[in-house]
């Protein structure tokens, strides 16, 4: 894969998203719980913490995005950004699952948020300039592809020291607070040394150099510039669905296997590992499939794939057959890992095509504004999810797994996890079924 390509930069872009993807789903998968569970906080305040958290993150990308347009520095104009991002995002990831025994509950509150937020900057710094490099380390319509499958690969890897790590040492040292902690410093440690092996990598790959022009870039001039390219558009519009949707259903799998399966959270974290497999085992066949039939039609559907499975996580039932569960999550990675090889794919080649068009460099602009769409969208998932199980008697405790939870409450979570996801893929593949650029279309002219 992405022949030509400097091994070196392959290996950057395995490690880069292999520090935010584990900082990433350590934080979605568990802390709305860890809360609820834990710290004895409602699902609606927990909710409403994580939808802030996510405006701001969502604020901060544009400007995080344009701000690396014109960085220089002898490190170039993300490198800088990654490392900041990794020390953020370590620091994160502690104060979030190891907060000190606060009596005032607004106090717990002022702190969580704030940990939230340093946790978020972190993922900014991380994920934009990583998502800009890409764009600039190759001009070639497929290697493209090809380097997005290795970004999806160091992905998988994070899913599994984010997700399928910390659900087995919350097994083995037990799912109260120290546990918590303990496992956060586990994750956090593996953040640490992909960020540095990141930066090792991607020391000398490909860059662009700043224009003048991107020092005019506020974010109402981010906004005209996103919406007057149709491609990318289509594409953020759809994307907003896609993170909601994923955004859901990341929170609520862990209530899932807990209230609705009463399954350990071992079965949890087995869960990602063979979803992991399924994405990554995958990776060639999607990037063939993306070459034959277009990657249009690989995008809609892994989405369509993706909807189905979780709409029938519907006829699951407690006591079923780990072999189905098995079947089930392996099917599930498959579709999760075409839907982010490619959509992001595709998402380089609309910024392509602003350059084509312009001949300027604004990478950065375009990665930040497309996270403002997915922060904004994955904000108001959260905050609904929060809202609706507290409205359908959700109740916070500090026994963790002693706990037991109403019916109603059962139920939201699972209408969270299966009709949520099911009509979030709907509506974007409808979206993304409009969208009409192709190779011809990102060719150079040729210099005059």
């Amino acid at each position: 894969m992405a022949s030509g390509v400097d091994w070196r930069v392959k290996f950057g872009f395995v490690t880069l998203p292999i520090a935010h993807s584990a900082g990433f789903n350590v934080v979605t998968l568990l802390a709305f719980r860890f809360f609820t569970d834990n710290l004895a906080i409602s699902a609606a305040a927990a909710g409403f913490l994580f939808a802030i958290v996510k405006v701001y993150n969502g604020l901060l990308d544009p400007a995080v995005g344009a701000w690396t347009d014109r960085f220089e520095s002898r490190w170039g104009r993300r490198l800088p950004f990654v490392a900041a991002g990794g020390v953020m995002m370590v620091g994160g990831v502690l104060m979030i699952f190891s907060p000190p025994d606060i009596a005032s509950p607004l106090l717990l509150h002022i702190f969580l948020g704030f940990a939230l937020l340093l946790h978020a900057s972190g993922y900014t710094a991380l994920t934009i300039p990583g998502l800009a490099m890409l764009v600039e380390a190759s001009k070639d319509y497929h290697a493209r592809t090809s380097l997005m499958a290795w970004r999806v690969f160091g992905n998988s890897i994070g899913v599994v020291i984010g997700s399928t790590m910390p659900a087995l040492l919350l097994v083995t040292w037990g799912a109260g607070r120290q546990g918590h902690t303990g496992m956060s410093m586990i994750v956090a440690g593996a953040v640490a040394l992909a960020t540095v092996l990141t930066l090792l990598a991607l020391a000398n790959a490909p860059r662009t150099v700043p224009d003048g022009e991107t020092e005019r870039y506020r974010l109402k001039d981010q906004v005209k510039l996103a919406w007057d390219n149709h491609p990318f558009r289509l594409l953020a519009f759809a994307h907003m669905f896609v993170l909601a949707g994923t955004a859901v259903t990341s929170a609520a799998g862990a209530y899932f296997t807990r209230y609705v399966l009463e399954l350990p959270d071992s079965y949890l974290g087995s869960y990602y590992m063979v979803a992991m497999i399924g994405s990554v085992a995958t990776m060639p066949a999607w990037v063939w499939f993306s070459r034959k039939a277009g990657k249009k039609s690989a995008y809609i559907t892994a989405m369509a794939s993706y909807g189905l499975m979780h709409l029938l996580w519907f006829t699951a039932t407690k006591g079923e057959a780990i072999e189905l569960l098995g079947l089930r999550a392996l099917l599930t990675g498959v579709a999760a890992g075409g839907m982010i090889l490619t959509s992001y794919s595709m998402m380089t080649d609309a910024v392509r095509f602003d350059y084509i068009r312009s001949g300027l460099r604004r990478e950065g602009a375009f990665a930040g504004f497309t996270t403002l769409l997915d922060k904004l969208s994955a904000a108001a998932g959260i905050a609904l999810m929060g809202f609706f199980l507290q409205y359908r008697g959700y109740a916070a405790t500090t026994q963790a797994a002693d706990a037991s939870q109403p019916e109603s409450a059962v139920n939201a979570i699972l209408i969270c996890l299966t009709i949520v996801p099911f009509v979030a893929m709907l509506c974007a593949g409808l979206i993304v079924s409009r969208y009409k650029l192709n190779e011809a279309d990102l060719v150079e002219p040729d210099p005059a």
